[in-house]
């Protein structure tokens, strides 16, 4: 919504002859409310007022609410991994499935059922077992109604095998006897 539509031809008139007569600075300035320093026990005073005000606040939210802001604090920390370069091991897959399913403040039997799967085949995919296939994936997005997409839980997975990948050094030597005349190559 452009805030410019809603204003009259007297209200455009004004800014511009604002604009005209003083600078940009100046007249952010003059909209601005200073803040006055506080001494160090009026510092703690409000920080008091304002810590029992959140308390208050966070004790007052109905469960619906708090597994909202659950499931948003995993929407955006999957998010971030699946967009960060350098995966974390003890970040992955069954970490964010396992993180979801608490937040929705569910047994994992209750959880297998919503999403149609035997509570053996989710304990599967919880402790890293067996790789869920696209169908889970695309219940687990309608379950959060589209809050966490397909695609980044199966991003999820991808970023599990790559950190598994990176980190396997007992691999890389096992397989290393069935390599003949690799390439010679300086960087």
């Amino acid at each position: 919504m452009n805030i410019m539509e809603h204003l009259t031809k007297k209200d455009l008139k004004t800014i511009e002859r604002l604009f005209k007569q003083y600078t940009v600075e100046e007249i952010a300035d003059a909209f601005m409310i200073p803040r006055v320093p506080l001494s160090p026990e009026e510092e703690e005073k409000e920080m008091e007022k304002f810590r029992a005000m959140r308390h208050q606040e966070i004790a007052s939210r109905t469960p619906e609410k708090r597994r909202e802001i659950k499931t948003l604090r995993i929407r955006y920390q999957v998010q971030n991994y699946v967009e960060n370069i350098e995966p974390k091991e003890h970040w992955n897959f069954q970490h964010f499935l396992n993180e979801y399913i608490r937040a929705q403040e569910k047994k994992d039997k209750e959880f297998a059922a919503d999403v149609d799967v035997k509570p053996y085949v989710l304990s599967q995919y919880l402790n890293g077992h067996r790789n869920p296939p696209k169908e889970f994936l695309i219940r687990l997005e309608l379950h959060s109604n589209g809050l966490i997409p397909a695609s980044w839980w199966f991003r999820l997975l991808q970023k599990s095998k790559e950190a598994e990948l990176m980190q396997d050094e007992a691999i890389r030597e096992k397989e290393r006897k069935h390599v003949k005349n690799k390439i010679e190559l300086a960087l």
